[in-house]
């Protein structure tokens, strides 16, 4: 299992979207999904959203918020350090610190050149963010 559900404030979802500048047609990646109301947020803006999530209760939660949505958005339940970030426009992490250098390095090999990270709460190691929010980070690559 991973760390605790720790849900993103409710009143930074749209801001935090704004930010990120996920458009319409836009691929969203969310890494850890929790309870999916990201997805769900993210699938309000016409984009194609896929969540992760490790622990099986978070995963069923998320999938039925969801079910309206399918197949614009899913959910996977499985270790999201195993999958390839390489197609998604905007990437979310709601990670613990001892995860950010990990992560830093895995958005370093797979994100594409102009696609956005927004890190929730915590700031990777050594990337400079290109805008930081009230609780996020957003970096470009």
């Amino acid at each position: 299992m991973g760390p605790p559900w720790v849900p993103t404030r409710t009143k930074d979802i749209d801001e935090l979207l704004d930010d990120a500048r996920l458009a319409p047609g836009q691929s969203f990646i969310e890494l850890g999904c929790g309870d999916g109301r990201l997805l769900a947020a993210a699938r309000r803006r016409g984009a194609q959203a896929t969540g992760y999530e490790i622990n099986p209760v978070m995963w069923l939660v998320a999938t039925v918020r969801n079910l309206r949505y399918y197949p614009r958005v899913r959910v996977r339940l499985g270790n999201f350090w195993r999958r390839d970030l390489s197609g998604a426009d905007v990437v979310m992490a709601f990670l613990v610190p001892r995860f950010m250098r990990r992560l830093e390095m895995k958005a370093k090999a797979e994100i594409k050149p102009g696609a956005r990270l927004v890190s929730y709460i915590y700031a990777l190691p050594a990337k400079r963010p290109k805008h930081q929010g009230r609780h996020w980070f957003v970096y470009k690559y």
